[in-house]
C-alpha cells in the first residue's frame, strides 16, 4: 500500500471520530419536555439583546384555556387585532420598555371597629342590582377602587369581587371559600399575589408574561425570592397606556411598610423602570409555574 493512501485513510478515520464526538455533544444538550411543575423551573436569562418595542403589539404567549366568566354580567375582554413582533430566539424577550407602576391589593375593612351611622351606609349590589350588604361609604369606595374586598360585620367576614360597573353602579359577587381567595381578574382568572399585573387590555392580553429585572431577588413575605416574572390577569379603570401596570400585592396595602413592592417604589407612577414582554418557551414555563389561570398549589391549598 502506498504511503499517500495510508495518510488519506488515517484522515478519514480521524474525521469519523470527531463526528461521533460532536454528535454525542449535540445529543446530550437536547432538553426533555417538563412533566411536572418542579421540572419546569425557570432559568432566568442573564443577558438581554433588545428588539424593537412595538407600541400596540402583543408577544405570543402560551396557548391557554381560560374559564368562562363567573358572573353573567361580566364585561367582555376586548380582543384587538394584533401582530407578533420579532422575538429574540435566545431569550424570548422584546424590549425594554418603560414601566409606570401602581399597586393594588385585597382590602379588608373591619366595620365592627370602624363603624358609621346606619343612615349613611350604602348598599353593595350584586348581579341584576340585588342588594348584598350595607356598608360605610369609605368601605364602598375602597371596594370599588381595589376591585375585591373583605368586610367584617358582627364578627363575620364577607368577601366580594367586582363584576363591573353597570348604569353607573358597581356590582359584585361573593367570593367562595374554595375559589380564588384573593379575588378574580378577567376571564375568571385568579389573582396571584405578587405575580399579577393589571394592564390595558387594548394593548396587552390576559395571560401575557412581563419580566421586570428590578424585581429579581426581591424577598416576599413568605421568605421566597421573586424571579421577576409577572402574568397579566386583570385590568383597571385607570390603568391605560403602554407600560402602565398595576401590581397586585395580596393583603398588603401600598402604604404598608411590609409590602415588598413599596421598597422598590412600585406604588409611585413616577417610578420609571425597564420591563420586557415575554413569549415563547419562557412564557410557557412562567404560566405553568404560576398555574395560570388558577393559583399555584402552594396558595390554593391554604
Amino acid at each position: 500500500m502506498n504511503l499517500k493512501n495510508v495518510h488519506v485513510q488515517i484522515l478519514v478515520l480521524l474525521g469519523c471520530l470527531v463526528g461521533v464526538v460532536s454528535c454525542g455533544k449535540l445529543h446530550s444538550n437536547i432538553r426533555q419536555p417538563a412533566s411536572s411543575l418542579e421540572e419546569a423551573s425557570l432559568e432566568l436569562p442573564t443577558t438581554y439583546e433588545p428588539q424593537p418595542f412595538a407600541e400596540v403589539e402583543a408577544v405570543e404567549s402560551a396557548e391557554v384555556v381560560v374559564g368562562s366568566e363567573t358572573p353573567s354580567e361580566s364585561e367582555v375582554v376586548p380582543k384587538p387585532e394584533v401582530t407578533n413582533p420579532e422575538v429574540d430566539s435566545k431569550n424570548d424577550m422584546v424590549g425594554p420598555g418603560t414601566l409606570k407602576p401602581t399597586v393594588y391589593y385585597f382590602v379588608i375593612i373591619d366595620e365592627d371597629k370602624n363603624t358609621c351611622p346606619s343612615e349613611s351606609k350604602q348598599t353593595l349590589h350584586g348581579a341584576g342590582g340585588k342588594s348584598l350588604l350595607s356598608v360605610c361609604p369609605k368601605t364602598a369606595q375602597a371596594c370599588g377602587l381595589q376591585g375585591s374586598c373583605g368586610v367584617i360585620q358582627k364578627g363575620v367576614t364577607h368577601t366580594f369581587n367586582i363584576i363591573g360597573r353597570f348604569e353607573g353602579q358597581d356590582r359584585y359577587f361573593e367570593i367562595e371559600e374554595d375559589g380564588c381567595r384573593f379575588g378574580y381578574g378577567v376571564r375568571s382568572s385568579c389573582l396571584d399575589p405578587f405575580y399579577t399585573l393589571a394592564a390595558d387590555l387594548e394593548i396587552y392580553k390576559p395571560g401575557e408574561v412581563i419580566f421586570v429585572p428590578a424585581v429579581v431577588g426581591l424577598q416576599l413575605p413568605d421568605g421566597s425570592k421573586h424571579n421577576g416574572y409577572f402574568v397579566i390577569r386583570d385590568k383597571g379603570r385607570g390603568v391605560k397606556g403602554l407600560g402602565r401596570f398595576d401590581f397586585f400585592s395580596g393583603f398588603y396595602s401600598w402604604y404598608d411598610p411590609k409590602n415588598p413592592f413599596k421598597k422598590l417604589g412600585l406604588g409611585d407612577i413616577k417610578t420609571n423602570i425597564p420591563y420586557f414582554r415575554v413569549g415563547g418557551e419562557t412564557a410557557k414555563k412562567v404560566l405553568l409555574n404560576r398555574a395560570f389561570p388558577q393559583l399555584p398549589p402552594s396558595l390554593s391549598s391554604k
